[in-house]
């Protein structure tokens, strides 16, 4: 699971972003994806999880494996006591004397021992269950990283949609201050009513309203993808003018859902939780089942010091030294034969669980289909509206030429102008916008796929201007 996880072609495409300096240069969308990974901290609470989650395994395999503890003690024992005796002398009297005893001993001791487990199935079924639980954290790793690209190129692409919007909206505030020069002139000598006039001037204010109002826009779409990639956003590369158009490939339906099925990394996270609640099942119900150990032992302490003891005629004191060697070899059965019902209330919890995440991966597998479907059916979409709309401007252009050409042979009115420049302005930004849903809608569908990778990314990168 670490090499696997240490091994995604991802993480070292950041280190070489590191050495660049992005800021007041312009970006292509592959430098932009390699700064969010850096800096996004959703990505970074995702990739600690998955470490995190790596643990598990050898964690749960340690309780199978031998356990060796090493036990030490130094002891320091000092004992004063007195004992008052008492005895008969002639004349039937007794005689009493105070005998004194005291001893010092430390004692030095360790214990060496070694566990072994023979049998217990709880912790078999424990290691099962972390690696599932190290695989779903990878496959929601996986799933992450590809929410980043989407979303990094989503973000991307909103920023190149405020610009073209911005520069044809100041296109047009041009051309009507143009035509409101125009027709106050005409105005002034007589060849145009005072209508004319003013239906320009609102034409023109209009636009240069919207020019403010496109201002904001694109600084609010820098804004969102400077805070995903941690750097001022100064200039992007745009797209190419003729973007390549392409239907899905293969071009069909049924297989980009199999795909999806097969390969969603957040449906093969969904169906790994279930596997793991299956697991956790196992283990809950184990813990009922006996336990069987090894254990061998060995143990030494050695004692020194003195013990004297003294009476009122006489006195005796002498070394007290002992040690002694402890060696033991056993089994060690457990068995818990009731809990109160613990062990069975934890058991039903876990299958309710386990039944849940089955009911959540149902779920997810449904919407997975359903997302594939959509997205299969919107990358056709979005593909014909983008060659509809481009011969839209095409036509629109012709005719706002032929309705100035009109104007000034008097067949045509201030109004007409007007609104056919209006018209070309919104098939502008109606081409524009397609040709970045149109990207955003083949991403979606390679990320249902599981597909969204790098490598695709770095396909696109080759459609913006260098």
């Amino acid at each position: 699971m670490r090499s696997r996880l240490a091994l995604l072609p991802l993480l070292p495409l950041v280190m070489v972003t590191l050495g660049l300096s992005p800021a007041g240069r312009t970006l292509d969308l592959w430098t932009v994806y390699q700064l969010a990974l850096h800096n996004d901290p959703q990505y970074q609470q995702v990739l600690a999880t998955a470490k995190a989650s790596e643990e598990a395994r050898p964690q749960a395999l340690a309780a199978l494996l031998p356990q060796v503890s090493l036990a030490a003690s130094l002891t320091q024992v000092n004992t004063d006591s007195t004992r008052v005796s008492s005895f008969s002398i002639p004349g039937n009297k007794f005689a009493y004397f105070t005998g004194l005893s005291a001893s010092n001993t430390p004692t030095r001791a360790y214990t060496a021992q070694l566990t072994e487990t023979l049998f217990n199935w709880a912790d078999w079924q424990s290691l099962h269950e972390a690696d599932l639980t190290g695989a779903e954290a990878l496959a929601t790793l996986n799933a992450s990283i590809q929410s980043i690209l989407l979303t990094v190129s989503q973000d991307y692409f909103n920023v190149l949609y405020a610009e073209d919007v911005l520069a044809a909206q100041r296109a047009a505030e041009k051309a009507f201050a143009s035509q409101l020069a125009l027709a106050e002139e005409q105005y002034k000598v007589g060849l145009q009513p005072v209508t004319a006039a003013e239906q320009a001037r609102a034409s023109y204010d209009q636009a240069a309203a919207q020019v403010i109002a496109d201002k904001l826009s694109l600084t609010t779409a820098k804004e969102a993808l400077e805070a995903l990639i941690g750097v001022p956003v100064v200039r992007l590369r745009p797209l190419v003018h003729q973007l390549p158009l392409a239907r899905p490939a293969p071009d069909n339906l049924n297989h980009w859902i199999n795909q999806a099925v097969a390969q969603n990394p957040t449906l093969i996270a969904a169906r790994l939780a279930a596997e793991a609640g299956h697991a956790n099942v196992s283990v809950q119900r184990a813990q009922a089942y006996p336990s069987l150990d090894l254990v061998l032992s060995h143990g030494r302490s050695f004692t020194t010091g003195t013990s004297s003891q003294a009476s009122p005629t006489a006195s005796l004191s002498a070394p007290a030294v002992s040690g002694t060697n402890t060696n033991v070899l056993g089994l060690d059965l457990s068995w818990p034969i009731y809990s109160g019902g613990l062990i069975a209330s934890r058991a039903r919890q876990a299958r309710y669980e386990y039944e849940a995440d089955l009911a959540q991966s149902a779920t997810t597998e449904r919407t997975t289909v359903s997302g594939t479907r959509t997205d299969f059916l919107s990358v056709i979409s979005e593909m014909a509206q983008v060659r509809a709309l481009k011969q839209s401007v095409r036509s629109s252009r012709i005719a706002l030429r032929a309705t100035e050409a009109g104007y000034k042979v008097g067949t045509q009115t201030m109004v007409d102008v007007l609104t056919a420049r209006q018209t070309l302005l919104t098939a502008e930004e109606s081409y524009a916008l397609s040709r970045y849903n149109y990207l955003i809608a083949v991403l979606t569908l390679d990320q249902d796929a599981g597909t969204l990778t790098p490598a695709v990314i770095q396909s696109i990168n080759h459609f913006l201007l260098h």
